[in-house]
């Protein structure tokens, strides 16, 4: 009986031993998004599942539906409680949470919007004076240098540092427009199309003479061009965008926008769990903190080459 009881114990010391060895073996990577069924977003989850998948990893795609930035760091908290080999997630966060990761030797890769200061693992985003950089030059393609431009933008959440930097860098680079320039109405979208519709109905009413519209929530273009539209405005002013979701690529080819600023969320994923991946296998620091994807304004003149790309 005595053996039969050694035996057992044995046995089952040896079956929590091999348990203890697979789970030091198991990599397992968060993509904390900061919305989960956002068609933009679920581009980026396109990636990440198929660099999970090529290197046989578990990975988990989680966050809130709407724009709800506790409900996303609640994510990012229980990732780092259940000890996460690594964190994928929009630099929105409170940087306590990234030196609650770090601590615990968690890298955690910013995407879209940075955090600079904080002990992020890198980030990759778009270069946002480079976005403006585009826009002034397709601006002044279709209005020349001289007219003075009244400029509305809608944004996703204006409090978000990614809305503070695209604004400030396009108040940088159109201080070489030599027409000059006014914005004259900043609204945002809560990246919901029923809010962006509201906020775009309202700034149109109490604004009659905006030349450009632009839209850095990507749900936004959509509904400017249709209400511009409908009011008889659009030919008197310039419509744009951000990233190539369908509905905003056939605007373009009709004429309803006149350009949308596009980039690979894709890469955030793919490239995101690369990094990471090569950091956990080979402990090897990225040379470099700051990746900036390609970025190019589609237009009607190329969109046609670019679906086809």
């Amino acid at each position: 009986m005595k053996k039969c009881i050694l035996l057992l114990c044995t046995c089952l010391l040896f079956a929590c031993s091999s348990k203890q060895e697979e789970k030091k073996e198991f990599t397992y990577i968060l993509f904390a998004t900061p919305l989960k069924e956002h068609t933009i977003w679920l581009e980026a989850k396109e990636g990440f599942d198929q660099a999970c998948d090529e290197n046989d990893i578990k990975c988990d795609w989680l966050g809130p539906s709407v724009i709800d930035t506790q409900e996303m760091e609640d994510v990012i908290e229980t990732g780092i409680l259940k000890k996460a080999d690594a964190i994928i997630t929009q630099g929105v966060i409170e940087t306590d949470l990234i030196d609650m990761a770090y601590e615990n030797n968690i890298p955690i890769f910013l995407v879209d919007s940075d955090i600079p200061d904080s002990k992020r693992f890198a980030y990759m985003g778009k270069d946002f004076n480079q976005q403006a950089q585009l826009l002034l030059k397709d601006i002044e393609e279709k209005y020349g240098t001289k007219k003075h431009l009244k400029i509305a933008i809608q944004v996703a959440e204006e409090s978000f540092s990614i809305a503070k930097d695209q604004i400030e860098e396009v108040q940088n680079v159109f201080k070489q427009h030599e027409g000059g320039f006014d914005i004259v109405s900043i609204s945002e979208s809560k990246s919901d199309q029923i809010r962006a519709k509201k906020e775009w109905e309202q700034v149109l009413r109490d604004n009659d003479d905006i030349d450009v519209a632009i839209n850095f929530a990507a749900e936004s273009a959509e509904e400017c061009a249709t209400l511009a539209e409908g009011l008889g405005r659009k030919s008197r002013m310039l419509i744009y965008g951000v990233d190539d979701m369908d509905t905003t690529l056939q605007m373009v080819k009709d004429g309803k926008i006149d350009g949308t600023v596009v980039t690979s969320f894709y890469d955030y994923g793919y490239k995101g769990v690369s990094m990471l991946l090569d950091y956990i296998k080979n402990k090897s620091e990225p040379t470099q903190k700051i990746f900036s994807p390609n970025l190019m304004i589609v237009n009607k003149e190329n969109v046609k080459n670019y679906e086809e790309q």
